[in-house]
């Protein structure tokens, strides 16, 4: 078994760079629902960043997201602008950002993913619930009693 104190700090050194995936495509402020939804059938994300003109991150939509939408707003996928989807420009975290940091935040704000920018504000990641349970997971080594046999 690893020593506790070792993988401790090594986790703790983990930051929102060695964790993050890629940002997959990106929908832009002014698309609709149809299109957020017609991106999570064809790719292969589960998080789409949403940007603006520029290129700057505004926010990160999820599943959620399309769900909370339908279950409340009688208009059509295709007149349900993307800005009406709860997205946050201010949630994100750089890429220097520790694994807590990237933990908390995703905790605090009840996401399951978060968006990593750089100082232009562009998404360069995204870190996901699942990436924090796996670096968790990685760092430790269990073995289950069965495994000894």
């Amino acid at each position: 078994m690893a020593n506790t104190d070792t993988t401790m700090t090594a986790l703790y050194q983990l930051t929102a760079r060695d964790l993050m995936g890629q940002t997959g495509p990106a929908v832009y402020e002014g698309a609709t629902l149809r299109d957020v939804v017609d991106r999570f059938l064809t790719g292969p994300s589960r998080h789409l960043v949403v940007v603006d003109d520029d290129g700057r991150c505004l926010g990160i939509l999820g599943p959620r997201h399309v769900a909370q939408a339908h279950s409340g707003d009688p208009r059509a996928d295709a007149d349900i602008p993307v800005k009406d989807l709860g997205y946050a420009a201010w949630i994100s975290v750089r890429p220097t950002d520790d694994l807590r940091t990237c933990a908390q935040t995703l905790t605090e704000q009840h996401l399951d993913a978060i968006p990593v920018v750089d100082e232009a504000n562009r998404a360069v990641g995204v870190v996901t619930a699942v990436d924090i349970t796996r670096a968790v997971a990685d760092a430790f080594v269990h073995r289950h009693p069965r495994w000894e046999e």
